[in-house]
């Protein structure tokens, strides 16, 4: 019994210090650093969404006038190649509308037969102004572009239509996912570079990769996030679209060597 006891002792005790060999190995042993890369692109799709309002008292006849602007802003996109499938165009919102009196009389007494109406600040003392009542219908429009060039002169061509709304064009980069590539190689190449000149200042030098993570999440930082446009809406002007900075970071663990 006492010779199985100290036999279990033993077998304990070499696998305390095998571990605490191995996390020393672990923990100390090596080198960590942060590698970080960046590639530039330039934007290559463009994204414009605008809105066609039109108010009055019959929904019904609101819908004819936004088909018919709506239809103007769609030729208006295919007359510079456009394709349809780069259009879309079904959301549409109806919504009510109170509007106030836009005349009110103030400390007017009117006399007609045996009835009276009082005025006194804005308010009917007898009758109560009931607010007007309005539906707007709108539709909203995104059309794709490809080109930055057509962008404008559709920008130029709706403009003409009264459109209700245009928004801020939206520009993003196509192989943005091959660009993140590009721009992770470059993070690796870094963190080596970096390791290397820690470690040979130390006297020592480079040994084997241990360890390797990916913690950037291939997010990408606009350098001119919206395209120029003049006060006039030229269509001389030419929209500038700038590039983007697409970056990618690594931490790295490499050996060294004495």
């Amino acid at each position: 019994m006492t010779r199985y006891f100290n036999q279990l002792i033993l077998l304990t005790v070499l696998s305390v210090c095998s571990y605490s060999t191995y996390a020393d190995t672990d923990d100390n042993e090596g080198i960590d650093v942060v590698g970080n890369g960046s590639v530039i692109a330039i934007p290559d799709q463009f994204s414009l969404s605008l809105t066609i309002t039109e108010r009055g008292r019959i929904p019904s006849k609101l819908h004819p006038l936004v088909d018919n602007k709506t239809n103007l802003v769609i030729d208006a996109a295919k007359q510079l190649g456009i394709t349809t499938k780069d259009i879309k165009s079904a959301q549409v919102n109806l919504r009510l509308i109170k509007e106030k009196p836009s005349i009110t009389v103030q400390g007017l007494e009117l006399q007609q037969g045996k009835q009276g109406s009082v005025f006194v600040d804005g308010k009917n003392v007898n009758n109560t102004q009931t607010p007007i009542q309005l539906f707007e219908l709108s539709r909203y429009i995104t059309v794709n572009f490809a080109n930055i060039n057509d962008y404008d002169q559709f920008l130029a061509k709706i403009v003409k239509l009264n459109v209700s709304h245009i928004s801020a064009l939206s520009m993003t980069v196509k192989q943005r996912d091959d660009y993140y590539q590009q721009a992770l190689m470059k993070a690796i190449d870094h963190a080596k570079q970096k390791a290397t000149k820690m470690i040979a200042q130390t006297g020592g030098s480079l040994g084997k990769l241990v360890y390797l993570k990916e913690v950037s999440s291939g997010h990408y930082q606009p350098r001119y996030a919206q395209a120029m446009m003049s006060d006039s809406m030229s269509v001389n002007h030419s929209s500038l679209v700038g590039s983007q900075e697409i970056s990618a970071s690594v931490l790295v663990k490499f050996a060294i060597k004495p």
